[in-house]
């Protein structure tokens, strides 16, 4: 289906800007660049009229808020202002003069902001989404062309291999709209395929997929084995991938030091300061409080996006590609009547059951978190009810929040570690099964072979892989099971290659070596990742402690010998409530363990689910300080 643009804009602005556009080409050149490259449905002319149209209008609004803005704050606020600076009693001599500039530059000022900044949104619109697009096709390319090699040995056409990456969004991406550019110049402008890969070598947004589709044009023409092409291009995205992934490690270290110092060392900081100012009579620490319980939450939501947006680790959903090995059904015989009931209490009573023993039944690498969270809660609000009639409620909620806590951040840890272990046998898995081919044996002796040997929860999971295939499943589909059974990354990039290096070749090995060395370097990867931010690890724990400890040491020692002064020397200092403080020191202490934690997991494993345990120390650590201490 043909995209269309869905935005209204007046047509009279679309065909000034048509005529402007038509008059100077050469002005408008490198927005018709970006437009194409980003792929999206709209004339260069269209862009103007619709940033035009829409600048006007915020323009409007600009307007409406200047206004809304000068009746609402007084020009006695230049005043206010001027009276920490030492423009003072100029500003106090003209304040008539300056009273009218106010009216006027409030709203000017807020109409032109306005303005510019719509204008300049719509119109960087198009190079943002190409960037966005760039980084995409080069995260999925090294990927893709594995999946080509596979497709290839198996002695398919260029024009059927196109066409297979084209369909497979769900694995690919944007890189998959770039094949589809082309496979559409062959199916609907009946252009060959050489054609429409000169095309989107010249407009794709990525420099390393146009070096790719030009230097297959030219073994193509040449006459040369795409095969062998394709298996020196994924060696060489190997090498080029490790650069990219020392390159994260760096981004990732650097990433660290601005959260600790912008999200860890400034919160304390500007804390203690606004307590001292609060001895001077200057009441900002409850706005503070709010601002900080408001914005911290925000910016570290904000920071771990950022760090997860440029992972640089593609992400492939199987259950979109189990969809096309659907089983054989029978058919229904129309005209006879039912013989049978369907037990719809019983059904339910399974269901209920089954949902019930899911944590006792299941494997730990295949527990649904949000079926396992529906026992923990009930077990922590269990508890709460029992230990409210023992303990204090601070301490109830704390004894619960354990209770909460502590089941699921086991069964986050056992399922990382057991997949973690499945992942480092994944390169052994495919290896022994290219060597078990190149012996002579089919994929299933392999797998029979594979079933044999001790490997933990591998062997399990292929002896079950073994077995569906003995009872008839076809192997695609049966590899397809095994990695939606495991929900391992690493497994889930892998299976597609398997999969069209079984539909297409007549020998399987040259793919599963390649899966193995994709696999591995995959693997490798993320021991890097973990051993090269353990460090930055330690030092969120280090800042942590200094941050109670001055906290301690500050309330201590410095505002509760002032909590005991009722007035001073010309009424300067006031009196402190120290419990308010406590509170105050207490609640941001808290917020930014429990984030530092987050934060930590994924910059040391790549999920943030898995920093629970450093927010839990965190909280155990600033609750006895603040409690105990």
């Amino acid at each position: 289906m043909r995209e269309v643009v869905r935005i209204y804009c007046p047509k009279f602005l679309k065909r000034k800007w048509a005529r402007k556009v038509v008059s100077r080409k050469e002005k408008y050149r490198d927005v018709e660049k970006a437009i194409i490259s980003a792929r999206l449905p709209l004339t260069v002319h269209e862009l103007f009229a619709i940033a035009e149209f829409y600048s006007v209008i915020s323009a409007i609004v600009g307007f409406l808020i200047g206004v809304f803005t000068v009746f609402n704050v007084p020009p006695q606020f230049i005043l206010y202002v001027a009276s920490y600076t030492p423009l003072y009693n100029f500003v106090l001599l003209n304040f008539q003069t300056l009273k009218i500039f106010y009216y006027f530059a409030i709203t000017l000022a807020l109409t032109f902001v306005a303005y510019k900044t719509s204008k300049y949104a719509i119109l960087s619109y198009p190079f943002f989404v190409s960037n966005n697009r760039r980084r995409e096709i080069e995260l999925y390319l090294p990927h893709a062309i594995n999946m080509m090699y596979g497709m290839a040995v198996g002695g398919l056409p260029i024009s059927e291999i196109v066409k297979t990456i084209a369909e497979s969004r769900h694995i690919f991406g944007e890189l998959s709209r770039e094949f589809l550019i082309v496979v559409e110049m062959v199916e609907v402008f009946k252009r060959n395929v050489y054609d429409g890969m000169r095309f989107v070598r010249d407009t794709t947004p990525s420099p390393q997929l146009s070096s790719f589709l030009d230097n297959m044009i030219f073994v193509l023409e040449g006459g040369g084995k795409l095969s062998e092409f394709l298996r020196r291009k994924s060696e060489e995205l190997a090498e080029e991938k490790e650069r990219v992934l020392e390159s994260f490690l760096e981004f990732l270290g650097m990433m660290s030091e601005v959260y600790i110092s912008v999200f860890m060392v400034l919160p304390l900081f500007l804390l203690i300061i606004l307590a001292v100012m609060r001895l001077i009579g200057t009441p900002f620490m409850e706005a503070y409080r709010l601002g900080a319980m408001i914005a911290l939450p925000i910016a570290t939501i904000m920071f771990v996006w950022l760090i997860r947006s440029t992972l640089p680790l593609p992400k492939v959903r199987l259950e979109e590609f189990e969809r096309r090995y659907e089983l054989i059904k029978a058919n229904v015989v129309e005209g006879v009547a039912r013989t049978y009931d369907v037990d719809r209490v019983k059904r339910l009573k399974k269901k209920i059951l089954k949902l019930l023993l899911h944590p006792f039944t299941e494997s730990v690498y295949r527990l649904e978190l949000r079926i396992v969270l529906i026992h923990i809660s009930l077990a922590s609000l269990a508890i709460f009810a029992i230990a409210y009639r023992f303990f204090k409620l601070e301490h109830t909620v704390l004894i619960s929040f354990s209770a909460f806590i502590l089941p699921l951040i086991f069964i986050l840890e056992v399922k990382e570690r057991t997949l973690r272990k499945f992942e480092e046998r994944i390169p052994d898995v495919f290896s022994e099964l290219a060597m078990l081919n190149e012996a002579g044996l089919t994929v299933l002796e392999g797998l029979k072979v594979l079933s044999q040997t001790e490997m933990g929860v591998v062997t399990r999971e292929i002896a079950t892989l073994r077995r569906e295939i003995e009872w008839g499943v076809v192997i695609p589909r049966a590899f397809v099971r095994f990695g939606l059974r495991v929900k391992s990354e690493i497994l889930s990039k892998v299976i597609p290659i398997v999969v069209k290096a079984l539909e297409t070749a007549p020998t399987v090995k040259d793919a599963f070596y390649t899966v193995a060395r994709y696999a591995d370097s995959e693997v490798t990867f993320k021991k890097k990742m973990r051993s090269g931010t353990f460090l930055y690890i330690v030092i969120i724990y280090m800042c942590i402690a200094i941050f109670l400890v001055t906290s301690y040491v500050v309330i201590t020692n410095f505002f509760k010998p002032f909590s005991e002064i009722k007035g001073g020397v010309g009424g300067a200092v006031t009196s402190l409530n120290l419990e308010n403080l406590k509170s105050s020191f207490f609640q941001i202490s808290l917020l930014i363990g429990i984030l530092s934690g987050l934060v930590a997991g994924q910059i040391g494993e790549g999920n943030p689910l898995l920093g629970l345990k450093h927010s839990y120390v965190f909280t155990i650590l600033t609750y006895l300080t603040f409690n105990l201490m």
